[in-house]
């Protein structure tokens, strides 16, 4: 099956903020910097609202994780940056056909009332999978602070040691484990893993 992945956020609480033009430029700079790691291409709308196209759909779950890790990780000292993300897949866009992905993350994230991180697909196996899961996800994330998410952050997107990652961020490698362990950092991986796995069976099947 042929399929696509679509993100669709906004910033949270974007208008309460200090200064909302430095939190959707610092949105900007994330989309940026992730693109070339996902892959994919980016448009900004509304101000704080964003919509991301995945070359690779598998990595979707994995995107919208570390892009509210980097929200976090560059927040100001007594503010939280964020974003709520609906995650969109389904029948890739053809020449008669915009694509189910669109539409769904769209309508996902008006829909979305009392989580932060949302699945949303016709494919009903996918959803069995990854929507229990992705509600546990989400409330781990709200739970992190600005030392935790910038800990994992790097640990995603750069894949090295913790003695590296220790060495990156000018702490102890304790410090570092400690930081990955308040996290939750292996059970995000699990879950992104099983994700990849997840999304490549449906675009095999």
């Amino acid at each position: 099956m042929n399929i696509s992945a679509v993100i669709t956020g906004d910033l949270i609480d974007s208008q309460s903020v200090q200064d909302t033009h430095a939190y959707i430029a610092q949105l900007q700079a994330q989309l940026q910097e992730l693109a070339g790691i996902y892959e994919f291409k980016a448009e900004q709308y509304r101000g704080d609202g964003f919509q991301i196209t995945l070359n690779a759909p598998e990595r979707a779950f994995e995107c919208a994780v570390v892009l509210r890790a980097g929200l976090i990780a560059n927040s100001p000292e007594g503010e939280r940056f964020d974003a709520r993300i609906a995650i969109g897949i389904g029948a890739a866009p053809s020449v008669n056909h915009y694509g189910e992905a669109f539409v769904l993350s769209g309508r996902g994230l008006d829909a979305m009332k009392k989580t932060t991180l949302g699945i949303f697909s016709h494919a009903q196996q996918l959803l069995d999978r990854t929507e229990l899961p992705t509600e546990f996800v989400a409330n781990i994330i709200e739970g992190w602070t600005r030392v935790e998410a910038e800990t994992y952050f790097l640990h995603a997107t750069q894949q090295s040691s913790q003695k590296d990652l220790a060495k990156t961020l000018g702490k102890s490698r304790v410090t570092v484990h400690k930081a990955l362990q308040r996290a939750n950092a292996e059970l995000i991986d699990r879950y992104i893993e099983r994700t990849r796995v997840w999304v490549q069976e449906l675009q095999d099947a």
